[in-house]
């Protein structure tokens, strides 16, 4: 399978609407989740000062304190990290998603409030811009990446700008040559370290801010080993997870070992993923379909597979899902759609029930499509 059709499908996809273990997360019918209590309480494995129960090697973040191990759950109240997932008293807010423009009315960043009321947005100046990715910035305001623009004269169309907390953009990156850049440019990331992430199709660079110098971190063979895609970052570890679009993953950790946990092969796609994500004391997830059609998938390093977590229950396909993130207080994923008219945020619980409408935009237009989005706490 060659270079160029591999890219293409990539971007028709995008564009087709225009410890051992803690165990897994836990959760009941309030919403409230938990991490199993360990098996050695009673003789932990190895330093356990404070005797709760973990110790340091096992994910206590401060050994000192019974209130603090990854089994807690968070006290917002507090003002220490009881869970030890690197946020302190977190809540969920809502969310912050990316919504395309018209070219004439440019595309915006929306504020969600935790009932999945709009309580604020950001135009961009430029309504030239066509993004599809997003993060967050590192001095506020946002790094977005864009595919195309509706200025098919500009030769800028594939790349990084940076846009400040009123909408100011500046180009950071740009991708557009072709030669250079065979595979394209996709997911974007932050990482606590203080600078971005993108992922290339054969490669994954860090991108400093401010001047857009790239640095490359890892590379693959995009045609049959990853197919760089998406990209997250643990915040407690500072390991890097990148997803391959054909269902390939690799992590880096924070001292730059790269491990090539899965492989694709050409001849036999088994996924689509679209969107990476790491969940809090829970692993790499990611966004995407199978044979089974689109659904929530962890990763298993033991088994070096994906394994199918949740359903787009109680709607179809017409719906497109895209990209996703996780409510990493409360469980649960959000999942931005465009079916006609109506793009739309969807909610699917932990449990892969029936998923619900979270957000539905008041513009009624497919140009007005809904991408990436993140999660507020």
């Amino acid at each position: 399978m060659r270079a160029c059709t591999l890219t293409a499908a990539a971007l028709a996809a995008l564009t087709a609407c225009k410890g051992a273990d803690d165990g897994p997360i836990y959760s009941d019918d309030t919403g409230d989740t938990w991490v199993p209590w360990p098996d050695d309480t009673d003789e932990p494995q190895g330093t356990d000062e404070d005797r709760d129960g973990w110790s340091v090697e096992e994910g206590d973040c401060d050994d000192n304190n019974i209130y603090v191990n990854p089994a807690r759950d968070e006290d917002a109240t507090d003002g220490i990290d009881n869970d030890c997932d690197g946020r302190i008293d977190e809540v969920f807010h809502g969310l912050v998603v990316l919504q395309q423009g018209d070219g004439t009315v440019p595309a915006r960043v929306v504020f969600l409030d935790d009932f999945g009321e709009q309580v604020d947005e950001v135009l961009f100046d430029d309504a030239d811009l066509i993004p599809f990715f997003m993060t967050e910035g590192l001095n506020g305001g946002w790094v977005i990446g864009t595919l195309a623009n509706y200025d098919g004269a500009n030769e800028v169309q594939v790349a990084l700008y940076e846009v400040t907390a009123d909408g100011s953009t500046s180009l950071l990156a740009d991708f557009s040559d072709a030669e250079a850049w065979a595979f394209g440019m996709w997911g974007i990331a932050t990482h606590p370290d203080g600078y971005y992430l993108v992922t290339t199709g054969d490669s994954l660079q860090a991108v400093e801010p401010g001047s857009g110098v790239l640095t490359p971190l890892a590379t693959w063979d995009a045609e049959g080993e990853l197919y760089a895609f998406d990209v997250d970052v643990d915040i407690l570890s500072g390991d890097i997870g990148v997803t391959g679009y054909y269902g390939g993953f690799a992590t880096l950790t924070a001292e730059g070992a790269v491990s090539t946990h899965r492989t694709f092969d050409p001849e036999n796609i088994e996924y689509l993923l679209l969107s990476g994500k790491h969940r809090d004391v829970d692993g790499w997830w990611a966004g995407g379909s199978d044979v089974n059609g689109w659904g929530v998938f962890k990763f298993d390093e033991d088994a070096a597979t994906w394994v199918r977590r949740a359903d787009f229950e109680g709607q179809d396909e017409s719906w497109n899902p895209r990209f996703f993130s996780t409510d990493d207080v409360n469980g649960g994923f959000y999942v931005t759609t465009t079916e006609a008219t109506y793009p739309t945020v969807w909610r699917i619980p932990d449990d892969g029930g029936t998923a619900s409408a979270f957000f539905l935009s008041d513009i009624r237009d497919n140009d007005f499509a809904l991408w990436d989005l993140y999660t507020l706490y």
